[in-house]
């Protein structure tokens, strides 16, 4: 619980934002795909990116990010990029704590698309 209340890595999530821009930009023009697809594709990509630094700053024990950063890049769109990236690189797949958050912010993201898009039926 320490990790949670420490501050988020400015640089990490810089680096995030730029890679989702970058993936962005090249499932816009490579795959021709709609704009919100593209942004997904991109937020997703990016995420995986940045867990792969992460384990390569892991296993040489170098400069890591804090948990919060990948909470709130979990939060804000890369949810199946940060599920990928946890069992394909087995980064964070062994701390329990890490998983239920990511999977509680998932379930939450999965309701609330649920309630948006059963509104609109009704509507």
């Amino acid at each position: 619980m320490k990790s949670f209340f420490r501050p988020v890595d400015k640089k990490g999530i810089l680096l995030w934002i730029i890679f989702a821009l970058l993936g962005t930009f090249a499932s816009k023009s490579f795959l021709n795909v709609p704009l919100f697809v593209s942004i997904l594709l991109g937020l997703n990509s990016s995420v995986y990116l940045v867990m792969v630094i992460d384990k390569i700053q892991a296993v040489q024990s170098g400069r890591r990010l804090s948990e919060r950063s990948l909470y709130f890049m979990t939060l804000f769109g890369s949810s199946l990029g940060m599920i990928a990236s946890m069992y394909t690189l087995r980064h964070k797949s062994r701390k329990t704590s890490f998983q239920m958050v990511v999977w509680g912010i998932i379930i939450l993201q999965s309701l609330i698309l649920y309630s948006i898009y059963s509104s609109s039926l009704i509507l």
